[in-house]
Formats: structure tokens, C-alpha cells, sequence
């Protein structure tokens, strides 16, 4: 009896221990987010362009977007060359580890001016990083945009809009994140275990045009932007979703300051909206690792009548 005591005193001992340490070291992770978002906002204030690209690792990507490293060097050059002066702000609001990655969810406020005048806001928002330790300095790998008024929406693996009346669960080691879309409405992002392959839907009232020329529309958008020697299409035809008539096209395509990816989309439509899947493997060559977890959500989602 004796020895079952002393047993659960060494568990409830090593637990105990566990927990100071988590916390103790949950502690130093904060600061060293903190320290690194307030490294940004001193480069800002400096506008030192160099500084600031140090901070993104090699294969920096915006999610979904698939803006590179190449693309955010671009547009740093041109944020930093429109104000004599810029003040950025970040506020992480949650710290959590995500497989290698430590994901934060912060506030961002960025302001310019130029020639002493008024400050101009340049974004007020709130976005997800997932960032990567590098030797002894943290540098982002994959950002993006969030709606934080639906991360409500989120029930574990579970995401359920009912204004969209969908939802679809993500597999194990998936995350959701809600995203923004200027033409789309309830756009919601699954992103891979490797942090940059994605799936996305969304929904945006198309009176008068199929599924179909919705589909054809698109990739042909993405094909007249892709390289030439790039761009293969694999499949695309009608298919039946649930009690739905849609339309599915399988292509590979690159776009300018973006990487080459394997895009499956699944168009259609449902009372009176048009549905839009896209279910990217970035790079293409991570399709096969990918396309089963595709799979797993497409068969998922339920649409509520």
C-alpha cells in the first residue's frame, strides 16, 4: 500500500515539475516573440530593408497566396520607398506550438507619412505567423490574414459557418484559419501539416453563371498568368456533389513571385450561391503527399439545405 502511495506522490511530484517547466519555458518563448515583433516594429521606424528581409526564412510564403520571398521583397521595397516614415505596431495574442513551427496570432497596425504631414493608416488587422527557430533567431516562414470574427467558428477539427450553411473537418495535424477574401465571402483556409499546402472554400452570389463557366473562368485566369512551360491541365469536367451539379478542374500552374503548384478546384452551386474549393499541393511535387487529406475534407463538408 505503501509503495502505491509513494508511487502516486511521484507522479503527481514529476507532473507538478512538468508543468513548472512548460510554464517557465512558455514564459521565454513570449519574450522572445515579443523581442522579435518589437525588432520589426525598430526596422520600420529605421526603414531598413535589408533588416527586415532578414527576418523571413528563404522559403517565406504568404498562405494560400503563395506570395514568396521575392514577392514580399518587392512589396517592402515599395512600402518603404512611399513614406519618409513609417511606425509599425504588433501585439501577439497567442502563442502555441504547431509540429515545428510556433504559430502566433497577433494585431498589426502599420502607419506612414510623408514631408511631416498626417499619418496614414496602412493596415489594422489581424493575421496568423508561423514562425521557425533558426540557430538562436526566430524568422516568420508562412503569414496570412485572419477573420477574427469567425474564429468562433472553429470546434477543434471542426468548422462549422452557419451563415455559409457549411462545414467540413480538417484531419489530424490540420489547421483552420479563417481567411479574407475581397470578392469571396466566409473564405476559411485547412493548411497542411507542412504549413504551406492548402485548401480553401468559400461561397459568392453568381446569378446567371454555372459552375462550370465559374471554373473555366478562373483557370483561365491562372493559366494566362502561369509560365508557359509550366502550366498542364490534368482534368476538368462535370461532376455531381452531393445532390449538387458542379464542375472539378486538376491543373498545375506558377505564377509570378509564387510557387508552382497542383491545384484541384470543385465548383457548385447551391441555393442561390456559387461554392468555391480549391485544393492547392505547393510545391506541385507535394501532391501526392497531400491529395488523401484533400480528400478527407471534400467528403466532410456538409451543406445544409
Amino acid at each position: 500500500m505503501k509503495n502505491k502511495s509513494a508511487v502516486v506522490v511521484g507522479l503527481i511530484l514529476v507532473f507538478a515539475c512538468i508543468s513548472s517547466v512548460c510554464a517557465q519555458d512558455n514564459t521565454g518563448l513570449k519574450a522572445k516573440v515579443k523581442a522579435y515583433y518589437d525588432q520589426i516594429s525598430s526596422l520600420y521606424k529605421a526603414k531598413n530593408f535589408e533588416g527586415l528581409m532578414s527576418l523571413m526564412t528563404d522559403d517565406f510564403q504568404v498562405i494560400f497566396y503563395g506570395l514568396d520571398r521575392e514577392g514580399a521583397r518587392n512589396y517592402l521595397k515599395n512600402l518603404l520607398s512611399s513614406y519618409d516614415e513609417i511606425q509599425a505596431t504588433y501585439t501577439p495574442l497567442e502563442i502555441t506550438p504547431s509540429g515545428r513551427f510556433i504559430k502566433v496570432r497577433r494585431d498589426e497596425k502599420v502607419m506612414g507619412r510623408s514631408g511631416g504631414g498626417e499619418w496614414k493608416e496602412i493596415t489594422n488587422k489581424q493575421m496568423i505567423d508561423y514562425m521557425v527557430q533558426e540557430s538562436d533567431a526566430l524568422k516568420i516562414a508562412r503569414t496570412a490574414d485572419i477573420d477574427k470574427s469567425r474564429l468562433s467558428y472553429i470546434n477543434g477539427s471542426t468548422y462549422t459557418d452557419e451563415e455559409g450553411r457549411f462545414s467540413f473537418v480538417v484531419p489530424d495535424g490540420w489547421d483552420i484559419i479563417p481567411g479574407v477574401h475581397p470578392g469571396m465571402k466566409g473564405m476559411v483556409l485547412a493548411l497542411a501539416p507542412d504549413r504551406v499546402s492548402i485548401a480553401m472554400m468559400g461561397y459568392v452570389k453568381t446569378p446567371g453563371i454555372t459552375a462550370q463557366q465559374a471554373a473555366e473562368g478562373d483557370e483561365g485566369v491562372g493559366k494566362a498568368m502561369s509560365k508557359a512551360e509550366t502550366y498542364k491541365l490534368y482534368k476538368s469536367g462535370p461532376i455531381n456533389f452531393r445532390s449538387y451539379e458542379g464542375f472539378e478542374i486538376e491543373s498545375r500552374f506558377n505564377i509570378p513571385n509564387a510557387q508552382d503548384r497542383h491545384r484541384r478546384r470543385v465548383y457548385f452551386k447551391a441555393h442561390g450561391s456559387l461554392y468555391v474549393l480549391c485544393f492547392d499541393a505547393i510545391p506541385y511535387t507535394q501532391w501526392d503527399t497531400v491529395k488523401d487529406g484533400f480528400q478527407q475534407i471534400l467528403d466532410s463538408i456538409i451543406v445544409k439545405d
